[in-house]
């Protein structure tokens, strides 16, 4: 069935496809959008103006989030939380090691 648009909807949800592609994209590179963090903490080793709490913060707020992206069963979701998990507790460990 196409939408308003001469679209072919894929989901039940009426969502065009186009926009799924989108957001697949958004969930991989958002999280990249740290690694100005990682490069100042792993490769530069400057840890000034960068929260080990903050980061503690970010990375124990994203466990839930990933979780509750499982659960969902929704994959950018659970690409994108998987990611930060990643990302902000490597960041943490680099200011934790580096300080």
């Amino acid at each position: 069935m196409k939408n308003f648009f001469g679209f072919r909807d894929k989901n039940k949800n009426k969502v065009d496809d186009r926009l799924d592609w989108l957001i697949s994209a958004c969930a991989v590179i958002l999280p990249f959008t740290t690694y100005d963090q990682l490069y100042l903490v792993y490769i530069e080793k400057q840890t000034a103006g960068v929260s080990a709490s903050t980061w503690f913060l970010y990375g124990a707020l994203s466990i839930p989030l990933f979780f509750y992206s499982l659960k969902r069963k929704e994959t950018p979701m659970i690409i994108l939380n998987g990611l930060w998990v990643i990302i902000d507790w490597a960041v943490w460990i680099g200011v934790v090691l580096n300080t």
